[in-house]
């Protein structure tokens, strides 16, 4: 006979796989590891946009089926979206609204230029910019809106285009975590005036450490190219008279993406389309699991989007259906049966001392515009409650270890008093 007891109380683990349960990122095949000596051997600088780079960059156009004439790509995302910022216009004294709650560095980089960041609050639903929240944040300083398709899934993108349109703003598109997504059949990225993908390891499509810019405006791909590409490329690609003749300095920065990073990126996106297959296969099971689990809400999938990459699975948590225990007590016991959980890293911008001061530390001597967003109710309540899961992606391979998963959310739930009996009696 099978001992039910909860793990944390003594009982028998659900799972005994050990962790890592997602092992990412995959592998390199026996091509990728071959073209990367090669590239060794032929050449490991960078000449303005050529070779690998060049390829890369025009791989990602057609994974964005060609709606978008020019990429640009940078030694991380966050340079790409320094780039970004730049390219638009930001400078002292521009303020551009953002999300109340994502990863600082989507709008971190304002800082470098000496703008501002004014923070909206979040769709419950898309975990993106609320639009009607995006309206009330905008001031007259406000120039740039910046839409952040939060772990995956596309932001509603019809009212934020309005909204910016209303106001004459730019629109930046961080597709960080939703490499593939689409919004209404269109690939996220093709919205903006200009969008970045980051192509960090931890990615969809990975580079080790990369980005990539991509931009249908002449100018903004110009701008960005100056920022963190010389000689070369700016000689080769930059029409602008009044901007070429920076060719040789650009503007002064190197943020350019290495060749090796380059041809790990082709052979991820490359894989990306099985990869997606699978992910989708696995999310799509666990959710339906989920969805029995009294205490859980699964993450919603809006009918008008194709999630693509997704980016960690973040179901909410309904304490109320628990008997009230918190979160930490509930991930304690779900970790206690074998589970890789945890809340999610990113804390609500408003609670970091980069947006809380009222001074840029970068330039002291230059104080923010006091900005008192309204309450971010739902980035608040995303914040306590969401839990991280595996981006399972090993399709029909996963399938017993996620059913595993919902087994051990179903056992905390049969032993509910239990567990807030142990809650009360160790708090």
């Amino acid at each position: 006979m099978t001992d039910d007891r909860l793990a944390l109380l003594g009982g028998e683990p659900v799972i005994t796989q050990p962790l890592p349960h997602e092992v990412w990122p995959p592998p390199a095949a026996t091509a990728e590891l071959a073209a990367l000596a090669a590239q060794r051997d032929a050449d490991i600088s960078i000449k303005g946009r050529s070779g690998p780079i060049a390829r890369l960059e025009e791989e990602f156009l057609r994974f964005l089926d060609d709606r978008v004439r020019y990429a640009v790509t940078f030694n991380s995302g966050t340079s790409a979206l320094l780039a970004a910022y730049f390219a638009l216009g930001v400078t002292e004294g521009v303020q551009v609204v953002g999300p109340a709650l994502t990863y600082h560095a989507a709008l971190s980089p304002v800082f470098a230029l000496r703008g501002d960041v004014a923070l909206a609050d979040v769709d419950l639903r898309t975990r993106g910019i609320d639009p009607g929240a995006l309206e009330r944040a905008i001031t007259e300083r406000t120039r740039v809106v910046t839409v952040v398709h939060q772990w995956g899934h596309p932001c509603d993108m019809d009212a934020v285009l309005a909204v910016a349109e209303r106001h004459g703003l730019r629109v930046l598109e961080d597709c960080s975590h939703a490499h593939g997504s689409r919004y209404k059949g269109r690939p996220v990225g093709t919205f903006g005036d200009a969008a970045v993908f980051s192509l960090q390891a931890n990615k969809a499509v990975f580079a080790g450490e990369g980005g990539i810019l991509v931009t249908d405006d002449r100018r903004v791909h110009d701008r960005a190219t100056l920022l963190g590409h010389y000689r070369d490329r700016c000689r080769d690609e930059i029409d602008d008279e009044d901007l070429r003749r920076y060719w040789v300095s650009g503007f002064g920065l190197k943020l350019r993406m290495s060749p090796f990073n380059a041809v790990v990126a082709s052979h991820s996106l490359a894989e990306f389309p099985e990869r997606r297959q699978g992910r989708h296969a696995c999310l799509r099971h666990l959710g339906e699991g989920l969805a029995e689990v009294p205490y859980m809400e699964p993450v919603h999938v809006s009918e008008e989007v194709d999630m693509g990459a997704w980016y960690g699975y973040k179901p909410l948590y309904r304490p109320e259906a628990l008997d009230g225990v918190s979160r930490a007590t509930l991930i304690a016991a779900l970790r206690a049966e074998g589970l890789e959980v945890g809340a999610p890293s990113g804390p609500r911008l408003a609670t970091l001392p980069l947006y809380q001061d009222d001074r840029n530390p970068l330039f002291p001597d230059l104080g923010k515009t006091p900005h008192r967003p309204e309450p971010a109710t739902n980035a608040e309540l995303i914040e306590r409650r969401a839990l991280s899961l595996p981006t399972f992606y090993r399709w029909p391979q996963d399938k017993a270890l996620i059913d595993l998963y919902v087994e051990a959310f179903k056992k905390v739930g049969r032993h509910r008093a239990a567990l807030a009996d142990h809650q009360t009696r160790t708090s």
